[in-house]
């Protein structure tokens, strides 16, 4: 996204969108899902203090580059930003308890 007037967006090609790798082979794929598995450590544990978490996440708002493969956040529009320093300095009920999904 490069700007927008009136009407108009203005938009820049970064690559090739997420879903059309679909069907490309499992090295691929796995590779592809390597790097998003990195971008999300990368949002949440960082030297900022703040966590990033994508809350619109799907293959359209990412694309992969070109030249050098890697994964490309193009739309970030919905962001959850959580001030992980306020979350410890309050630490409001049950702030530090682990959870997962069991199958």
């Amino acid at each position: 996204y490069l700007g927008a007037c009136g009407r108009m967006v203005a938009v820049n090609y970064v690559g090739e969108e997420l879903w059309s790798y679909y069907s490309a082979p499992w090295e691929k794929r796995v590779d592809l899902a390597w790097q998003l598995m990195e971008i999300a450590e990368q949002l949440t544990n960082n030297g900022f203090e703040f966590a990033l978490y994508l809350l619109d996440v799907s293959f359209d708002n990412f694309a992969v580059g070109p030249k050098d493969g890697k994964v490309i956040i193009v739309d970030a529009e919905n962001v959850l930003v959580a001030d992980k320093k306020l979350i410890k300095q309050n630490k409001p009920e049950n702030w530090d308890v682990w959870y997962e999904s069991k199958f």
